[in-house]
């Protein structure tokens, strides 16, 4: 518990700048696209008429995810951006999960070591954890190394939120016009027609639509890391009063595989609802 909370940070020099980051963050957010890759992989390999149960799978979430953006955009929008909708959904649902894996496998041990123990292996317990020695063949279970989500990141789930905003705004300007993009900002409620249109700096609508663009890559982003971030304190910290012992499972369940699912729905359909603003 001492290292609650506790972020490694390392320095780089680049073009005489020094530049921190979370090196841990930053390896599990290119783990994570990795794995899209190979899934991508896997997924396109040996496509079927009739598909297995892994293809099953891959097709369930992109139909539900084409269904849903087709009927949100239109069928011409919705197929333009329904590869960017389905790559933002997956690699968020990745990063969320990815950080249950170390807490499997101290579980697992646990539960291995505890059957050692009964069968008279040389097991120790003490305050509710079971110690082995490293010779033993599942020890590694036991020391498995901490992993972070990327989403546990406020600056992950920042640069997510601004990644859609860019893409939001630049298809505002596309499928609008520069000029009449500009003037939604001040035609929003009360179009200001005419010459009138001279006057937008005296209307407070129009700072409210400005303000209200910032606050939606904040709301975006601050979702996302508090209940990703959230969810990590509750696992931790009962995980370390009980051990990883019984508990901790149905918490790993619900926070990490359920609120993780939920989570990347909820980001992704926000970035869909986002961009239909736009049309």
């Amino acid at each position: 518990m001492d290292q609650l909370g506790k972020v490694t940070l390392s320095t780089i020099t680049l073009l005489g700048h020094q530049i921190t980051f979370n090196p841990i963050t930053f390896i599990m957010t290119w783990v994570s696209m990795a794995l899209i890759l190979f899934l991508a992989y896997i997924a396109t390999k040996n496509l079927k008429v009739i598909p297995g149960k892994a293809q099953s799978i891959f097709e369930l979430i992109h139909d539900f995810l084409y269904d849903i953006t087709v009927s949100t955009l239109g069928d011409k929008d919705g197929r333009k951006y329904f590869p960017f909708i389905l790559t933002l959904f997956v690699f968020i649902l990745l990063a969320n999960w990815i950080g249950i894996f170390p807490n499997v496998f101290q579980f697992a041990g646990m539960l291995i070591a505890g059957i050692h123990k009964v069968f008279g292996g040389p097991v120790e317990f003490a305050n509710m954890a079971f110690s082995v020695s490293p010779d033993v063949w599942y020890s590694f279970l036991l020391d498995a190394p901490g992993i972070q989500e990327p989403t546990r990141s406020v600056n992950t789930d920042l640069a997510l939120a601004i990644l859609v905003f860019i893409a939001c705004q630049a298809y505002g300007i596309k499928s609008k016009g520069l000029w009449q993009y500009i003037r939604n900002f001040a035609d929003d409620p009360f179009p200001m027609k005419g010459p009138l249109i001279l006057l937008f700096f005296i209307n407070p609508f129009f700072y409210l639509n400005l303000i209200g663009l910032v606050a939606n890559v904040v709301s975006h982003s601050f979702r996302l890391f508090g209940n990703i971030f959230g969810g990590f304190m509750i696992v931790v910290i009962v995980s370390w009063l009980t051990k990883f012992f019984l508990v901790p499972v149905g918490l790993l369940a619900f926070f990490g595989l359920f609120a993780g699912l939920v989570q990347a729905f909820v980001f992704t359909m926000l970035a869909v609802t986002y961009i239909q603003q736009q049309q």
